[in-house]
């Protein structure tokens, strides 16, 4: 007769195996519960319309220049013979049979007129008017040159004298375009820009 398996008593279950427990204060209940806390927040946002917008900032270009102001520029000063190197010195004769001036420029500011304005002896001992005036419009070429008459360049009283020649070159009209100095200011804030080159001069009688 086959013995029949006995019953064990340590394999049957006990009422502490299952008992009821509080949880409140376990750091394990904590981490779950902020975990729950997080979902909520999460599914709230994605559930909430949005208030308000972020707008980008417009691409368009304003059709104005509202760039920064770029000086122009003086690349070469030439007469009918030749380039002229600084500081010179240079030669030109009084009166018509004076040679012209060429004079080139370059601007970025293709919109800016370019004011050419030829000084003999500016500072020495007064601010004297400029003796020779020319202009270059507008251009879409950076790149730009203007002829400038030299037969009030030189007068009697500069024969046999030195004097001091500066080629100025403005992108705001000067003040003295009326005759009255300062001969070389601009409007204060109207963002006007020059810049110059120097030559020593010496005028001699008309080769006739």
């Amino acid at each position: 007769m086959t013995r029949m398996s006995e019953f064990s008593e340590q394999a049957m279950p006990t009422p502490d195996h299952n008992l009821w427990q509080s949880w409140r204060g376990s750091p394990l209940a904590r981490t779950v519960h902020a975990a729950s806390l997080v979902v909520q927040i999460s599914v709230s946002m994605l559930l909430t319309p949005m208030v308000g917008c972020v707008i980008p900032p417009s691409l368009e270009v304003d059709n104005q220049d509202a760039g920064i102001n770029s000086a122009p520029a003086i690349v070469a000063v030439s007469s009918d013979q030749q380039a002229l190197s600084e500081p010179g010195p240079v030669t030109f004769e009084m009166g018509s049979t004076a040679s012209d001036l060429r004079v080139s420029l370059v601007d970025t500011d293709t919109r800016d007129i370019l004011y050419v304005r030829i000084f003999v002896d500016y500072n020495f001992p007064n601010r004297l008017d400029a003796r020779a005036r020319c202009q270059a419009p507008p251009s879409r070429d950076p790149s730009r040159t203007v002829t400038c008459k030299l037969n009030s360049l030189c007068l009697t009283e500069d024969l046999g004298v030195r004097r001091n020649m500066t080629v100025v070159v403005f992108d705001r009209e000067p003040l003295g375009s009326e005759g009255d100095p300062p001969f070389q200011g601009m409007l204060p804030g109207g963002g006007g820009l020059s810049s110059n080159r120097f030559y020593f001069l010496n005028c001699q009688p008309p080769q006739l």
